[in-house]
């Protein structure tokens, strides 16, 4: 893995004794699990869109690429409740995905593991399903038709066969947490294949998305004759150029690094997410909570609560596995907990605002869709962080 510089964490998060608020936690997740419960009265089999305009959540068909996220929340509020209601809910959305898979409908992409990892996966964790299982396992080799041999990636989506395709060739930082579907899927199997796919994708997202300041390009293409590969700035969903940084993006690296050590325990994955924590808390507001982009550090740019929400779960799994001793390792779960808060005061939804989401002030994407709006992938990390910090935590990736 190539050399990164990681900065020197800002004072204001030097902070290793950070009290968090659990009554002010719990309250938050509590309300999530009844807005879960609120939503399914109206929604009822449907899955909410990916956002949410004037806090609505249109209800659609099981064709998304957030879709997962839905079923990720009613599986966190059977986990939290152990309510009937949810379970129920839970497996009329796992019989959904299994019909997804067997019509093999909108998966030539590599968002599988955002389907399937908070939903098939979650069901088994949570019930034992052994139907769900093989669901998700057959979901792991769907994903692997979309991995480029000879360079060693997952191509998010396109006509494999087709050469001339605009994905040819290109991978997302988004995908470091598609892949864990991957891992999940070789240690149920055995499968070395499942797990050395995983592997390179991730070795070669740290070597050439992660930029030498820390900062994460969205986008490498790969030459799929020669394996050659590069990052390429302009197709970033963030603001562009060399020195812009999606923030969501610069998240999902935060999120994707840590898991992946979990299932392979080289700690050149925990090396590799410092500079990009780093690089992600030294940018932020006053209010601790992410800009849309990283180029931007001020009070006034817009803010994107789903970077953060993503962002808390990766600071929180990243302190679990930092050895005690590390210098960071105090200061990413203080960090977590405070951004938390941020959230839980000054983002959450209140109840008089007749919103059915969780998070205001997401952005899906900023130049044409969702900007300051609850998103359905913020919301479910929002309730994954706090189902983290408040209950025994399971973790569905």
């Amino acid at each position: 893995m190539k050399e990164v510089v990681t900065e020197n964490l800002q004072e204001r998060w030097k902070v290793d004794s950070f009290q968090p608020k659990t009554e002010k936690f719990e309250k938050a997740l509590a309300y999530c699990v009844d807005k879960v419960r609120e939503n399914l009265a109206i929604l009822g089999d449907k899955i909410p869109k990916e956002v949410a305009p004037d806090g609505i959540y249109e209800g659609g068909e099981n064709c998304f690429w957030t879709a997962g996220f839905w079923p990720g929340m009613i599986w966190i509020a059977y986990a939290v409740t152990g309510d009937k209601e949810f379970l129920a809910a839970g497996k009329q959305q796992s019989a959904s995905f299994k019909q997804r898979l067997e019509a093999d409908y909108d998966l030539q992409h590599h968002d599988i593991g955002f389907l399937y990892s908070p939903s098939s996966v979650a069901d088994y964790i949570l019930t034992g399903d052994e139907e769900a299982r093989q669901v998700a396992i057959d979901a792991a080799y769907r994903m692997t038709k979309m991995y480029r041999m000879k360079a060693g990636i997952i191509q998010r989506g396109g006509d494999m066969e087709d050469l001339t395709d605009k994905f040819t060739g290109v991978f997302i930082v988004d995908c470091m947490n598609n892949v864990p579907l991957l891992f999940w899927a070789a240690k149920e199997t055995g499968d070395k294949v499942l797990y050395d796919m995983a592997l390179n994708h991730m070795k070669h997202s740290v070597d050439v998305l992660i930029q030498k300041n820390g900062a994460i390009c969205q986008s490498g293409v790969a030459n799929v004759k020669t394996g050659e590969i590069v990052c390429d700035f302009s197709l970033a969903q963030g603001k562009g150029g060399a020195d812009a940084a999606w923030g969501r993006g610069q998240a999902w690296a935060i999120a994707g690094l840590p898991v992946t050590y979990d299932y392979t325990k080289d700690p050149e994955f925990l090396e590799a997410a410092k500079p990009v924590v780093n690089f992600f808390l030294n940018r932020m507001p006053s209010d601790l909570i992410s800009d849309w982009d990283l180029y931007y550090t001020d009070d006034e740019t817009q803010r994107d609560t789903s970077a953060s929400a993503i962002a808390v779960c990766g600071l929180l799994e990243i302190a679990d596995y930092l050895p005690d001793g590390d210098e960071y390792k105090a200061y990413y779960r203080s960090a977590a907990y405070r951004i938390l808060e941020s959230l839980i005061d000054n983002y959450q939804t209140k109840e008089d605002e007749n919103s059915m989401g969780l998070l205001n002030a997401g952005v899906y994407g900023m130049s044409w869709k969702g900007v300051d709006m609850p998103n359905i992938f913020g919301d479910y990390y929002y309730m994954e962080a706090l189902y983290r910090v408040c209950k025994d935590f399971k973790r569905f990736w």
